[in-house]
């Protein structure tokens, strides 16, 4: 068996993970209330912060009479600038175990789906020169329904798939809801476990673990055609 296409997360798979991303979100909430005229308290940004509900953020933005409709895509366009920021300034660079995506590209059609902000994703592509290694780009669209479509549903892993013409693969996240949404599109798994997911826990079993994507090479269905 050989795979026909790959496909990759991206934040802490192939961008590094960096300890101040929570923060970065933080930041573009509060300046999306500061547009809306809102100093916001704690409660009303950790409404945004990483575990909280789609309903927890909407209550947040009805407790200062704020539209949340148009609040969110000021959001999303506050935190996508922060982190290409971030980017520019060397605060966030590349895995050095990305160089494999340069062997890979020869043998595999090749995809990014992830669950940060479209324009995020796209900047990236193009700050790091990896345009020509991946034909389909997918981080989550800045409207409330993009959100409700991120992983682990399968919305935008689907997408990729249709643009790439495939109908099987290997999916690589860091993450639980990476593995899950790879199964449920009925791609195999490797979950890569970097430093930042020492003693973390899956719920469910991936196809592949590895710790570097050097060893993507090993995999049965990667290294059958490299």
């Amino acid at each position: 068996m050989t795979y026909d296409s790959v496909l990759f997360d991206v934040d802490g798979v192939l961008l590094d993970f960096h300890s101040d991303h929570p923060t970065i979100y933080r930041q573009a909430v509060e300046a999306t209330f500061g547009a809306f005229g809102v100093s916001p308290s704690d409660d009303d940004l950790n409404a945004f912060i990483a575990g909280a509900t789609m309903d927890d953020m909407r209550r947040a933005c009805a407790r200062h009479d704020i539209d949340f409709a148009r609040f969110w895509p000021e959001r999303e366009e506050n935190a996508s600038a922060l982190q290409s920021g971030m980017m520019d300034r060397g605060e966030r660079v590349l895995y050095d175990d990305s160089s494999v995506l340069f062997d890979l590209v020869d043998h595999h059609d090749m995809g990014l789906v992830s669950s940060n902000q479209h324009a995020t994703i796209e900047y990236m592509v193009e700050r790091f020169d990896l345009t020509h290694l991946f034909e389909a780009v997918y981080g989550r669209d800045p409207t409330v329904q993009g959100f409700d479509r991120t992983k682990p549903e399968t919305y935008y892993i689907e997408k990729a798939m249709n643009d790439l013409d495939v109908t099987d693969g290997l999916y690589v996240g860091d993450s639980a809801c990476d593995v899950r949404a790879a199964h449920r599109a009925g791609l195999d798994s490797a979950f890569i476990r970097r430093e930042h997911r020492n003693g973390y826990e899956l719920p469910e079993e991936p196809t592949y673990e590895i710790e570097s994507l050097t060893q993507l090479h090993d995999l049965p269905g990667v290294a059958d055609s490299a």
